[in-house]
This record gives C-alpha cells, sequence and structure tokens, in this order.
C-alpha cells in the first residue's frame, strides 16, 4: 500500500491522529477564549486546511505542533495582548518541502500579519553533526536532505497556503539573518543542525518582541535540549539570562520566551 502524500492512507492517518493524538489540541484551538477574536468558524476552517496540507505535502511535525505555533500567532494579532502588536511578524527557519510554510502563511494571514521565510532551499548544507534522538537512535543529516526548492516550496504555498504575506530568503541563516532588521513576535525554527539553532538564536533573540516566542521543531535531537537548557550558552553567546523554557528535555516542540519582568511575576 502506497503512503505518502496524497494517498488514501495518509489521509486515514490524520482522521485517526485527530480523533486521537491531536484531538486536545484541536478541541482547545477551536474553541478557546484566548482567541475569541478570531470567529471559530475561522479556526476550524484553519484545522481542516491543516489537514489538507498534511495530506498533500510531506511534513516532520504534527497537528498539535503546527496548532500551538498558530495559536500563538493569532493571540499577537490584533485585541490579544496590551503589549502585542496587530500586525505579527513571523520567522520561518527552515522550510523543508513547503508544508509548514503553508500552514504558517495561513495562520499568518488570518492573524494580519507577514511571514519571512528563510532557507538554502537547496536542503541541509554541509556538516560533521552526529546525533542521538531522544528515543536513543542515533542519526546524521547528510548534506541535500530535505530539500525542497525555491520554486516548489513557492508553489506549494501558493496552491495551498496565503503566500501574499510571505517574503522568501534565500541563503545560509549566517549570510541572511545579519540583514535582517526586523523584530519578530513569532519565530520557528526547523533546522536539525545545532550550529543553525546557534546562529538563529543568536540572531534572532535580540529582535524578538519583549511579548515574544520561539519555537524549536528540533526537540527530537538530545543536542537540541542541551543547547538550549545551558545557561552559559545564553549568558557568554547570546548575552541574556536564560528564557522560559517549555517541554526541554522531554517534547519535540520546544517553546522559549523571555524571562518574566517583575511586573509579571505572579504575586504570592
Amino acid at each position: 500500500m502506497r503512503r505518502g502524500p496524497g494517498t488514501l492512507y495518509r489521509r486515514w492517518r490524520s482522521i485517526a491522529y485527530l480523533a486521537k493524538r491531536d484531538r486536545s489540541a484541536a478541541l482547545r484551538f477551536a474553541f478557546t477564549r484566548e482567541l475569541a477574536s478570531v470567529p471559530i468558524a475561522a479556526r476550524l476552517g484553519l484545522i481542516k486546511r491543516f489537514l489538507s496540507i498534511t495530506n498533500a505535502v510531506r511534513g516532520y511535525h504534527t497537528l498539535t505542533d503546527m496548532l500551538t505555533i498558530a495559536h500563538a500567532i493569532l493571540a499577537r494579532a490584533s485585541g490579544e495582548g496590551a503589549s502585542g502588536p496587530s500586525r505579527p511578524l513571523v520567522i520561518e527557519a527552515g522550510s523543508g518541502y513547503g508544508g509548514s510554510t503553508a500552514k504558517l502563511s495561513l495562520a499568518t494571514a488570518l492573524a494580519g500579519g507577514s511571514l519571512i521565510v528563510l532557507d538554502t532551499f537547496r536542503g541541509m548544507p554541509e556538516n560533521d553533526e552526529e546525533h542521538e534522538l531522544l528515543d536513543g537512535r542515533h542519526t546524521r543529516f547528510r548534506a541535500g536532505a530535505f530539500r525542497g526548492t525555491l520554486r516548489k516550496v513557492e508553489g506549494i504555498v501558493d496552491r495551498w497556503g496565503a503566500i501574499e504575506c510571505c517574503r522568501f530568503t534565500k541563503g545560509r541563516f549566517e549570510d541572511t539573518l545579519p540583514h535582517l532588521s526586523a523584530s519578530p513576535d513569532v519565530v520557528v525554527l526547523d533546522v536539525d543542525l545545532v550550529s543553525s539553532t546557534r546562529t538563529c538564536l543568536r540572531e534572532l533573540w535580540p529582535r524578538l518582541h519583549p511579548d515574544g516566542v520561539v519555537f524549536s521543531l528540533d526537540g527530537q535531537l538530545k543536542a537540541t535540549h542541551q543547547l538550549l537548557g545551558n545557561a552559559h550558552f545564553w549568558r557568554d553567546e547570546i548575552g541574556v539570562d536564560p528564557p522560559r523554557i517549555k517541554g526541554l528535555g522531554r517534547d519535540k516542540l520546544i517553546t522559549l520566551q523571555p524571562p518574566l519582568v517583575p511586573s509579571e511575576l505572579p504575586l504570592g
């Protein structure tokens, strides 16, 4: 039986995951009062379109992952948070085959924001990193893996997403990020290499909006957790106190936010 994108098997698995693994996340996203400014029908429509993209494009994330990120994007639209901007800026580092980019573009467009997509569009760069996964298996990322050309990714987003809110920037992160002057509200890292995670955080964390959030989809790698949990990395390389981190040492989707300022600390 064929199991790739566009097959009946893929559609059946999407429905099965929605009914079990992703059910709680989908219900929270659809009916949470935190997103009251976004009609429930629009949120249900976003879930439906996410499923369509999953069925059509190869990806390495779950519906729960993408709904968590979409929630953060929509929460930073107008009317959600006194310090939040009205038109959130989202940055995606590492677009792969374009499935996550299409989904992020839909959430960003619904929030009235813009999405900057950064990738070499040539697959993984040459590297000598060897990784242990959280489940104990080992892996390497060969050069050229996960290659989605710029033309292909743009085509995927044009067909399945909202390309009108996107800007695509081609090149290595160390070459492109220093030229970005934007202050992102939501950053999504799907870069696999720890060296790339380092580069992205060095460049983007100091520019992150005070109410911003960074997501890493590379939590399957022990080395990612080790880097993010290293206080010396934050203080010596980025020059800040370690952030608040959700999912450290446990989850594939890791959430990072700036430390709470005194006025935000809970009383008692």
